[in-house]
């Protein structure tokens, strides 16, 4: 049922662009429900930066719905809560054990009636390792999830993380 709610607000937002009336527009000023919701997300952003500062991945992988998926930059998969908090648990016992991160979440918007929201940000990440103890220079990335209020809470049902590369065929700008 999940899956059909997320496609199907996939789909709605589609047909929105093909109809020529554009992407939504951002939450700024709009709905009261929209901006209370962005700021229990933008909390629930809060509260992920402590627990991984705090090296809690109990903590983390509970933000995730029991069937959400993570990826990693480097293309690492993880699918179900119990997965994403097992290699969350590694990597803080490992390459993250030092590590600290600063979320900055740039836009939340919200579609399917204002069950599902659309997260954008950027994130830096200092203090990893390599298993050696070689100390790794800080990360910055963006991040793109995709949240489900159900049960009466907003769950991480699809986390993406990328970290941008400069691209041979584009001019520095």
């Amino acid at each position: 049922m999940r899956k059909a709610t997320v496609s199907g607000a996939l789909a709605g937002l589609l047909m929105l662009v093909s109809a020529g009336t554009g992407w939504p527009q951002s939450n700024e000023g709009g709905l009261e429900s929209d901006r209370r919701n962005e700021k229990v997300v933008r909390d629930l952003y809060d509260g992920f930066a402590t627990a991984w500062n705090h090296h809690d991945p109990a903590a983390l992988g509970g933000m995730w719905a029991i069937d959400g998926d993570h990826l990693e930059p480097d293309g690492t998969v993880a699918k179900g809560r119990d997965a994403i908090t097992r290699l969350l648990k590694r990597q803080h016992e490992t390459v993250f054990k030092n590590s600290e991160i600063d979320l900055t979440i740039a836009d939340v918007w919200f579609l399917g009636g204002g069950d599902i929201a659309l997260v954008d940000g950027d994130y830096q990440l200092t203090g990893a390792v390599l298993p050696d103890g070689t100390a790794l220079p800080a990360r910055k990335g963006h991040l793109t999830a995709v949240l489900l209020y159900e049960n009466g809470r907003w769950w991480i049902v699809a986390s993406r993380l990328m970290i941008p590369v400069a691209l041979p065929y584009k001019r520095p700008q």
